[in-house]
């Protein structure tokens, strides 16, 4: 096996921190940097972990010991450092959604080609064993044709206007944070790009949305409806009905391991339990695209078609892209 990757993180938020304390259960993956605006916060990101502690994203980025980076930085933010990164020569993980706009990534990409370095989305539930099951199970035919999609990404936290995901110039919204799994999990089911959508949503003063629901038509195939909030108590199961049967996942968005498959009226669970947590999936699945040549979870192609989506419906609740 070849030796593990050397990370260099973006950041020191939630998602950085999580990514970071599970990244030492990959075999293939080694943190060995962080940087932050916050030299103060770099360094207690670094003591607790440890790594070193680079104070601005440009000293990260300059490290030669640094082979990958995680760009955990909020939305708006993605498309300027992942550029960056990619053209200091590294690797980049970027988080959901990978830019502020389909246009933003499209120039994301184009910098990867022309670097000759990996960029891969993070959508860190893709990796989860349990899911690429369950989309193996519904692409093989056990449900028959399938034509219903439903999907729910929702949570509940008080409301605090400073959070990025209150500012419409961060690219914040429900849409943007939570809403990008839905899309992503409707797609992956169909296999297709919707041909045809439709949102509505309850907009916060600040102008993001707060929660919105959607629908989404695949030509001649599944229809998808799903919901999102960033202040809502809801269940979070999501399902799909089909000809001859239906698969059902509770909370798929995080540490998934089994489903509920229906066909013919007998019901069961299917357990796939993961080695490790799923972050550090995520590291070694990008690990694997870099060292040994494999097709990336996450492709060009779904990324893009994900934020064309995300684009088109924020249009149509009013924002702008």
């Amino acid at each position: 096996m070849a030796r593990p990757l050397r990370w260099g993180i973006l950041g020191t938020g939630g998602i950085a921190r999580k990514f970071a304390t599970q990244l030492p259960q990959s075999a293939r993956a080694k943190l060995v940097a962080v940087g932050s605006r916050c030299a103060a916060g770099a360094r207690s990101f670094a003591d607790d972990l440890p790594c070193t502690a680079h104070d601005g994203y440009d000293c990260l980025l300059a490290d030669p010991n640094v082979e990958a980076v995680y760009v955990s930085l909020p939305n708006s933010l993605h498309h300027r450092w992942t550029i960056a990164a990619l053209e200091a020569g590294k690797h980049v993980l970027c988080e959901k959604p990978i830019a502020a706009n389909a246009g933003e990534a499209q120039e994301m990409f184009d910098t990867a080609d022309r670097t000759g370095r990996v960029l891969m989305e993070a959508f860190m539930y893709r990796h989860q064993p349990a899911i690429r099951k369950l989309l193996q199970t519904v692409h093989g035919g056990a449900i028959g044709n399938v034509k219903l999609i439903r999907a729910h990404f929702t949570y509940n936290r008080p409301v605090d206007t400073a959070d990025v995901r209150y500012r419409p110039d961060l690219a914040g919204g429900s849409l943007m944070d939570v809403g990008c799994y839905c899309i992503n999990f409707a797609r992956a089911v169909a296999q297709r790009e919707p041909t045809s959508m439709y949102a509505v949503a309850q907009l916060h003063s600040t102008g993001v949305d707060e929660y919105a629901a959607a629908t989404l038509r695949f030509g001649d195939g599944p229809l998808c409806v799903f919901t999102c909030g960033m202040t809502v108590d809801a269940d979070r199961t999501s399902f799909i009905g089909g000809s001859a049967g239906w698969l059902a996942v509770d909370t798929p968005w995080f540490g998934c391991e089994a489903f509920t498959f229906d066909a013919g009226g007998r019901r069961r669970t299917i357990e796939h339990k993961a080695p490790m947590e799923v972050y550090a999936l995520e590291a070694d699945a990008l690990a694997a695209t870099i060292q040994d040549g494999t097709t990336p979870t996450i492709s060009r192609a779904d990324t893009l078609g994900n934020m064309r989506v995300l684009d088109k419906l924020r249009k149509v609740i009013g924002l702008s892209c």
